[in-house]
């Protein structure tokens, strides 16, 4: 089993994510709670890498570039349509490592593209731009891998107005948690991601997309 020399943190962490399971009400979750999810996993996870003093929190990238994988996300924010396209390269150490268990990650480039389905919104389309560090959280069967991801990251949206919300800043923020199972090639699953600027001006109003996740591993 590979793992850094400190080990304590690994508990607390698992705890603070059932925590935030068992806190979430049983009924369906709105965007909301899928909100708040995405946003204290994503703290959660960068904060055991920086206490582990590896990737994405060392000073080198410390990525594996014969490690890649590219992307396709397609998902909607009720009448905002959006794809997404991701480029990652993964980490070259894993923050666990056991028989049955691993958490990894990756550093990802994204780029993507939206639009309204109304008729007369103020803004039509767009783009977004981002850097996130996407962690992984494996659970090794035979064949498939199921996994849970979860990230943060700065964004720069093309417009201040996404259809008819006035965002105050370009500069935004991304959130990601997600839900899937990945081959030695292949990664499919279910992927939201959160778009605001974290409250630096107001109006802050979130943008949240819940999308079809498809990658390839090359």
């Amino acid at each position: 089993m590979h793992f850094s020399h400190k080990k304590s943190i690994f508990p607390a962490l698992m705890a603070a994510f059932l925590s935030l399971g068992i806190s979430t009400p049983a009924k369906a979750l709105d965007n909301s709670s899928f909100m708040n999810l995405a946003i204290w996993s994503g703290i959660a996870s960068l904060g055991f890498a920086c206490y582990q003093g590896q990737a994405p929190c060392s000073l080198h990238p410390d990525i594996n570039t014969d490690k890649t994988t590219v992307s396709l996300d397609g998902g909607a924010d009720d009448s905002v349509k959006q794809t997404r396209i991701g480029l990652g390269a993964d980490w070259n150490k894993p923050l666990y490592d056991s028989d049955r268990f691993s958490i990894n990650g990756r550093w990802e480039v994204s780029a993507n593209e939206w639009h309204s389905t109304r008729k007369n919104p103020k803004n039509k389309s767009g783009w977004i731009i981002g850097l996130t560090p996407i962690f992984h959280y494996n659970w090794k069967l035979s064949g498939l891998t199921p996994y849970i991801e979860a990230g943060a990251g700065p964004h720069f949206i093309s417009d201040i107005t996404i259809e008819n919300e006035y965002k105050s800043t370009q500069f935004q923020f991304g959130d990601i948690l997600g839900i899937g199972f990945t081959t030695k090639h292949f990664e499919i699953g279910y992927r939201y991601l959160h778009i605001s600027n974290a409250n630096i001006e107001l109006p802050n109003p979130g943008t949240d997309f819940h999308n079809l996740h498809i990658g390839y591993k090359f």
